[in-house]
């Protein structure tokens, strides 16, 4: 008797292959181009926690730096979008929250 769906192995594989095959940066690459963008005092008090399609969220541990980064919310994307080489960012969301 054929069982519908698919096996285990299926599944690993698809997952496998979806996780080699993303075109998106990794967790590493966006924290490290962050800091590149941002400076290094901004990166020690921000850190980026999604990015999803195009809008990056962003922790910044205090409302002085939230409203210091997001002053410079247009000269920020224009930085990441030339560190990423192609990839487009519509909106950075800054939000107090945990850094570290």
């Amino acid at each position: 008797m054929k069982k519908s769906g698919s096996s285990i192995e299926d599944v690993v594989k698809g997952v496998i292959k979806d996780l080699t095959t993303r075109s998106g940066p990794s967790e590493e690459e966006v924290a490290c181009l962050w800091k590149l963008a941002v400076g290094e005092a901004a990166a020690k008090h921000s850190k980026p926690v999604s990015l999803k399609k195009s809008l990056l969220t962003v922790n910044v541990d205090d409302s002085g730096w939230l409203y210091e980064l997001s002053t410079q919310k247009k000269s920020i994307i224009k930085k990441l979008e030339d560190k990423f080489k192609g990839k487009k960012f519509k909106e950075i969301r800054f939000r107090i929250g945990e850094i570290k």
